[in-house]
């Protein structure tokens, strides 16, 4: 019986780690301001979001990252404007640690670039 007791427990060790590692291999929240030839969206670190695009009004709001993948993942925006649709989802895959590639429910796609924070530029840059 303590052999038996002994594998189960070591199982469930097992099963959790193999769990945490999983968990571990989704893809980061692209956490920061984005610009491409198209959209722009700002994503702060406190779960509020800014969001433009050529044909959208600026949207402000809240903002959740769903991972799906370790290269991406959905986000989904939650307007604060009364009347707006209750959620926005995006597909997202990050191409390198800078750049990503956004696509809307059309399935019109474009490449992001990560746009360095205002404090953090240099003078005269």
């Amino acid at each position: 019986m303590p052999g038996i007791l002994k594998l189960v427990i070591l199982g469930t060790c097992l099963l959790g780690f193999v769990e945490s590692a999983s968990a571990q291999e989704k893809a980061a929240a692209p956490v920061g301001s984005w610009r491409g030839s198209v959209v722009t969206f700002d994503l702060g670190s406190d779960g509020k979001f800014s969001y433009k695009d050529a044909e959208t009004a600026k949207l402000t709001g809240s903002w959740q990252w769903l991972p799906t993948t370790q290269f991406g993942g959905v986000l989904e925006l939650t307007s604060s404007a009364p009347g707006s649709p209750n959620k926005l989802r995006f597909p997202i895959a990050w191409m390198n640690k800078n750049t990503l590639r956004f696509c809307d429910a059309n399935d019109h796609c474009d490449t992001l670039s990560r746009q360095e924070a205002p404090s953090a530029r240099r003078p005269g840059s």
